[in-house]
Protein backbone atom coordinates (compact mmCIF):
# COMPACT_ATOMS: atom_id res chain seq x y z
CA UNK A 1 0.00 0.00 0.00
CA UNK A 2 1.29 3.03 -0.88
CA UNK A 3 2.28 6.08 1.45
CA UNK A 4 0.93 9.46 1.05
CA UNK A 5 2.93 12.76 2.35
CA UNK A 6 1.64 14.66 4.25
CA UNK A 7 3.78 17.47 5.60
CA UNK A 8 5.70 16.44 8.88
CA UNK A 9 3.92 12.36 9.10
CA UNK A 10 3.04 9.95 6.50
CA UNK A 11 -0.29 8.30 6.23
CA UNK A 12 -1.52 4.83 4.20
CA UNK A 13 -4.77 5.26 1.77
CA UNK A 14 -6.92 3.57 3.60
CA UNK A 15 -5.79 3.84 6.99
CA UNK A 16 -5.72 6.62 9.92
CA UNK A 17 -2.73 6.19 11.45
CA UNK A 18 -0.31 8.14 11.21
CA UNK A 19 3.64 7.03 10.91
CA UNK A 20 6.86 8.64 12.02
CA UNK A 21 8.85 9.87 9.23
CA UNK A 22 11.95 7.70 9.96
CA UNK A 23 9.86 4.63 10.43
CA UNK A 24 8.99 4.91 7.14
CA UNK A 25 13.02 5.39 6.30
CA UNK A 26 11.03 8.40 3.95
CA UNK A 27 12.74 11.35 5.95
CA UNK A 28 15.08 13.80 4.07
CA UNK A 29 17.11 14.07 6.75
CA UNK A 30 18.14 11.12 7.37
CA UNK A 31 17.31 11.21 11.01
CA UNK A 32 16.60 7.52 13.46
CA UNK A 33 16.13 6.25 17.27
CA UNK A 34 18.50 3.99 19.08
CA UNK A 35 15.76 3.40 21.23
CA UNK A 36 12.68 5.61 22.73
CA UNK A 37 12.10 2.70 25.67
CA UNK A 38 13.79 4.98 28.82
CA UNK A 39 11.72 8.55 26.99
CA UNK A 40 10.21 10.19 29.51
CA UNK A 41 6.61 12.38 29.06
CA UNK A 42 5.50 14.23 32.26
CA UNK A 43 3.11 16.84 33.22
CA UNK A 44 4.18 20.27 34.97
CA UNK A 45 2.89 18.73 38.46
CA UNK A 46 4.30 15.64 38.19
CA UNK A 47 7.76 16.97 37.49
CA UNK A 48 7.67 18.70 40.69
CA UNK A 49 6.17 15.14 43.19
CA UNK A 50 9.96 13.87 43.16
CA UNK A 51 11.66 16.99 44.69
CA UNK A 52 13.58 16.79 47.87
CA UNK A 53 13.73 19.60 50.57
CA UNK A 54 16.75 20.67 49.11
CA UNK A 55 15.88 20.58 45.80
CA UNK A 56 12.44 22.64 47.03
CA UNK A 57 14.80 25.24 48.68
CA UNK A 58 16.42 25.96 45.79
CA UNK A 59 13.95 26.12 43.55
CA UNK A 60 12.06 28.41 45.68
CA UNK A 61 15.59 30.81 45.69
CA UNK A 62 15.09 30.87 42.30
CA UNK A 63 11.91 31.64 41.95
CA UNK A 64 11.99 34.44 44.54
CA UNK A 65 14.65 35.69 42.35
CA UNK A 66 12.20 35.26 39.45
CA UNK A 67 10.06 37.63 40.65
CA UNK A 68 12.21 40.49 41.54
CA UNK A 69 13.45 40.60 38.11
CA UNK A 70 9.64 40.94 36.70
CA UNK A 71 8.27 43.29 39.40
CA UNK A 72 9.89 46.31 37.70
CA UNK A 73 7.68 49.29 35.63
CA UNK A 74 9.20 47.90 32.12
CA UNK A 75 7.82 44.48 32.89
CA UNK A 76 4.34 45.79 33.86
CA UNK A 77 4.33 48.37 30.98
CA UNK A 78 4.54 45.37 28.39
CA UNK A 79 1.50 43.44 30.05
CA UNK A 80 -0.77 46.64 29.39
CA UNK A 81 0.82 46.90 26.02
CA UNK A 82 0.03 42.96 25.13
CA UNK A 83 -3.60 43.40 26.97
CA UNK A 84 -4.45 46.12 24.90
CA UNK A 85 -3.04 44.51 21.20
CA UNK A 86 -4.97 40.96 22.59
CA UNK A 87 -8.30 43.22 23.14
CA UNK A 88 -8.58 44.78 20.05
CA UNK A 89 -7.69 41.72 18.09
CA UNK A 90 -10.71 40.15 20.04
CA UNK A 91 -13.04 42.40 19.31
CA UNK A 92 -12.35 41.99 15.53
CA UNK A 93 -11.71 38.36 14.98
CA UNK A 94 -12.87 34.91 16.01
CA UNK A 95 -9.94 32.75 16.69
CA UNK A 96 -12.25 29.62 18.46
CA UNK A 97 -10.64 27.30 15.52
CA UNK A 98 -7.23 28.39 16.62
CA UNK A 99 -4.65 26.09 18.74
CA UNK A 100 -1.31 27.30 19.29
CA UNK A 101 1.61 25.87 21.00
CA UNK A 102 4.15 27.31 23.09
CA UNK A 103 7.18 25.29 22.51
CA UNK A 104 9.89 25.84 25.48
CA UNK A 105 13.88 24.97 24.75
CA UNK A 106 15.05 23.79 28.51
CA UNK A 107 18.35 23.17 27.54
CA UNK A 108 21.49 23.58 30.09
CA UNK A 109 22.52 27.10 28.52
CA UNK A 110 19.20 28.20 29.80
CA UNK A 111 19.59 29.71 33.08
CA UNK A 112 19.70 33.14 34.94
CA UNK A 113 18.36 36.30 32.72
CA UNK A 114 17.61 33.73 30.04
CA UNK A 115 15.59 31.70 32.44
CA UNK A 116 13.69 34.51 33.37
CA UNK A 117 13.20 35.60 30.26
CA UNK A 118 11.82 32.41 28.63
CA UNK A 119 9.74 32.18 32.08
CA UNK A 120 8.27 35.85 31.46
CA UNK A 121 7.80 35.48 27.70
CA UNK A 122 5.56 32.43 28.77
CA UNK A 123 3.38 33.93 31.07
CA UNK A 124 2.71 36.79 28.71
CA UNK A 125 1.52 34.83 25.65
CA UNK A 126 -0.53 32.69 27.85
CA UNK A 127 -1.86 35.78 28.86
CA UNK A 128 -2.28 36.88 25.77
CA UNK A 129 -3.92 34.37 23.69
CA UNK A 130 -6.33 33.71 27.33
CA UNK A 131 -7.65 37.42 26.21
CA UNK A 132 -8.33 36.52 22.65
CA UNK A 133 -9.88 33.27 23.17
CA UNK A 134 -7.35 31.11 21.68
CA UNK A 135 -6.58 27.27 23.00
CA UNK A 136 -2.98 26.70 23.33
CA UNK A 137 -0.97 24.63 25.36
CA UNK A 138 2.56 24.64 26.75
CA UNK A 139 5.60 22.15 26.16
CA UNK A 140 9.27 22.05 27.29
CA UNK A 141 11.36 19.48 26.17
CA UNK A 142 15.04 18.46 27.28
CA UNK A 143 16.67 15.05 27.59
CA UNK A 144 16.07 12.92 31.23
CA UNK A 145 19.97 12.62 31.67
CA UNK A 146 23.36 14.23 30.61
CA UNK A 147 25.82 11.76 28.48
CA UNK A 148 23.01 9.77 26.58
CA UNK A 149 21.40 8.09 29.95
CA UNK A 150 19.87 4.78 29.67
CA UNK A 151 20.12 4.88 25.39
CA UNK A 152 23.68 4.85 25.59
CA UNK A 153 23.77 2.04 28.11
CA UNK A 154 21.85 0.18 25.80
CA UNK A 155 24.01 0.84 23.02
CA UNK A 156 27.25 0.20 24.69
CA UNK A 157 25.54 -3.15 25.52
CA UNK A 158 24.88 -4.17 22.34
CA UNK A 159 28.48 -3.11 20.62
CA UNK A 160 28.60 0.32 20.29
CA UNK A 161 26.91 -0.44 16.26
CA UNK A 162 27.84 2.63 14.09
CA UNK A 163 25.75 5.85 13.71
CA UNK A 164 23.19 4.68 16.35
CA UNK A 165 20.74 7.79 15.49
CA UNK A 166 19.07 9.84 18.61
CA UNK A 167 20.87 8.29 21.79
CA UNK A 168 20.08 10.35 24.99
CA UNK A 169 16.69 9.53 26.90
CA UNK A 170 14.23 12.60 26.19
CA UNK A 171 12.16 14.46 28.69
CA UNK A 172 8.76 16.25 27.34
CA UNK A 173 6.60 18.14 29.53
CA UNK A 174 3.07 19.19 29.05
CA UNK A 175 2.70 22.85 31.21
CA UNK A 176 -0.87 23.10 29.77
CA UNK A 177 -2.88 21.01 27.32
CA UNK A 178 -5.32 23.11 24.87
CA UNK A 179 -8.30 21.22 26.33
CA UNK A 180 -7.89 23.64 30.07
CA UNK A 181 -10.38 26.40 30.25
CA UNK A 182 -8.31 27.67 33.16
CA UNK A 183 -6.78 30.94 31.60
CA UNK A 184 -3.37 31.94 31.45
CA UNK A 185 -0.15 30.03 32.61
CA UNK A 186 0.09 27.27 35.59
CA UNK A 187 2.40 27.94 38.35
CA UNK A 188 4.14 24.86 36.98
CA UNK A 189 5.79 26.55 34.36
CA UNK A 190 8.09 27.66 36.88
CA UNK A 191 10.30 24.43 36.43
CA UNK A 192 11.59 26.34 33.39
CA UNK A 193 13.39 27.90 36.31
CA UNK A 194 14.91 24.79 37.46
CA UNK A 195 18.19 24.39 36.63
CA UNK A 196 18.45 21.15 37.36
CA UNK A 197 15.56 20.48 34.75
CA UNK A 198 17.72 21.91 31.73
CA UNK A 199 19.86 19.39 30.31
CA UNK A 200 20.32 18.60 26.19
CA UNK A 201 17.75 19.90 23.74
CA UNK A 202 16.73 17.75 20.65
CA UNK A 203 14.79 20.41 18.70
CA UNK A 204 13.17 18.65 15.89
CA UNK A 205 11.39 15.71 17.94
CA UNK A 206 9.98 18.36 20.17
CA UNK A 207 8.29 20.77 17.29
CA UNK A 208 7.36 17.05 15.70
CA UNK A 209 5.48 15.86 18.70
CA UNK A 210 4.17 19.69 18.97
CA UNK A 211 2.88 19.52 15.57
CA UNK A 212 1.19 15.86 16.25
CA UNK A 213 -0.87 17.23 19.47
CA UNK A 214 -1.94 20.27 17.35
CA UNK A 215 -3.27 17.92 14.37
CA UNK A 216 -5.09 16.17 16.94
CA UNK A 217 -7.13 18.72 18.04
CA UNK A 218 -8.69 19.61 14.90
CA UNK A 219 -8.60 23.14 14.13
CA UNK A 220 -8.27 25.08 10.82
CA UNK A 221 -5.27 27.24 11.95
CA UNK A 222 -2.91 26.07 14.08
CA UNK A 223 0.56 28.00 15.03
CA UNK A 224 3.59 26.57 16.81
CA UNK A 225 5.87 29.21 18.48
CA UNK A 226 9.28 28.25 19.56
CA UNK A 227 11.31 29.34 22.08
CA UNK A 228 14.72 28.49 22.08
CA UNK A 229 18.20 29.87 23.30
CA UNK A 230 20.99 27.75 20.72
CA UNK A 231 20.83 25.33 18.46
CA UNK A 232 19.98 21.61 19.14
CA UNK A 233 22.54 19.89 20.96
CA UNK A 234 23.06 16.49 22.38
CA UNK A 235 26.58 15.27 22.34
CA UNK A 236 26.19 11.39 23.03
CA UNK A 237 23.74 11.60 19.96
CA UNK A 238 26.75 14.03 17.90
CA UNK A 239 29.61 12.62 18.75
CA UNK A 240 28.35 9.09 17.29
CA UNK A 241 26.35 10.56 14.56
CA UNK A 242 28.22 13.35 13.01
CA UNK A 243 27.44 17.27 14.27
CA UNK A 244 24.87 18.26 11.66
CA UNK A 245 22.51 15.39 12.94
CA UNK A 246 20.41 17.32 15.20
CA UNK A 247 20.23 20.22 12.95
CA UNK A 248 18.91 18.69 9.77
CA UNK A 249 16.60 17.12 11.28
CA UNK A 250 15.12 20.48 13.16
CA UNK A 251 15.25 21.90 9.73
CA UNK A 252 13.43 18.91 7.86
CA UNK A 253 10.74 18.81 10.66
CA UNK A 254 10.78 23.07 10.28
CA UNK A 255 9.85 22.73 6.25
CA UNK A 256 7.57 20.14 6.96
CA UNK A 257 5.25 22.68 9.22
CA UNK A 258 5.65 25.30 7.22
CA UNK A 259 4.32 23.31 3.75
CA UNK A 260 1.25 21.72 5.74
CA UNK A 261 -1.89 22.93 5.19
CA UNK A 262 -3.33 25.04 8.36
CA UNK A 263 -0.22 25.35 10.00
CA UNK A 264 2.31 28.21 10.85
CA UNK A 265 5.69 28.26 12.85
CA UNK A 266 7.11 30.75 14.61
CA UNK A 267 10.36 31.17 16.59
CA UNK A 268 11.62 33.34 19.39
CA UNK A 269 15.42 33.30 20.07
CA UNK A 270 16.92 34.10 23.61
CA UNK A 271 20.33 36.10 22.69
CA UNK A 272 20.18 33.43 19.58
CA UNK A 273 19.30 34.67 16.66
CA UNK A 274 16.83 32.04 14.88
CA UNK A 275 15.76 33.60 11.38
CA UNK A 276 18.06 30.97 9.80
CA UNK A 277 15.72 28.20 10.64
CA UNK A 278 11.91 30.21 10.92
CA UNK A 279 10.94 32.67 8.92
CA UNK A 280 8.39 34.02 11.90
CA UNK A 281 11.31 35.22 14.01
CA UNK A 282 11.71 37.86 17.02
CA UNK A 283 14.78 38.09 19.01
CA UNK A 284 15.23 39.53 22.66
CA UNK A 285 18.53 39.99 23.97
CA UNK A 286 17.74 41.77 27.38
CA UNK A 287 14.83 41.32 29.71
CA UNK A 288 13.70 44.87 29.58
CA UNK A 289 13.46 44.15 25.46
CA UNK A 290 10.19 41.71 26.16
CA UNK A 291 8.47 45.30 26.43
CA UNK A 292 9.57 46.70 23.38
CA UNK A 293 9.22 43.70 21.17
CA UNK A 294 6.81 40.76 21.97
CA UNK A 295 3.73 42.65 22.39
CA UNK A 296 3.65 44.16 18.52
CA UNK A 297 5.51 40.77 17.55
CA UNK A 298 2.92 38.99 19.41
CA UNK A 299 -0.24 40.76 17.82
CA UNK A 300 1.38 40.48 13.86
CA UNK A 301 1.02 36.87 14.68
CA UNK A 302 -3.11 37.29 14.72
CA UNK A 303 -3.39 40.44 12.80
Amino acid sequence: MDSIPIGFCYVFEGEKDLRWPWQLQKSDSGYSIFTTEFDVELTGDELGRELSAKDRTIWQAQIDAYQAATELERTRAALISAARISDVLAQNNDFRSTTVSIVVDHSGSLKGQRAIIACLMVQMIGDFLSRLGVKFEILGFTTAAWKGGNSRKRWISKGRPKNPGRLNDLLHICYRKASSTNPGCPWSIHHILRSAVLKENIDGEAVFWAAERLKNQGSDQNLIIVISDGAPVDDSTLHENGTELLWRHLESVVSDVVATQGFRIAGIGIDHDVSRLYPINLKVDRLEQISTKLPDFLGSLFS
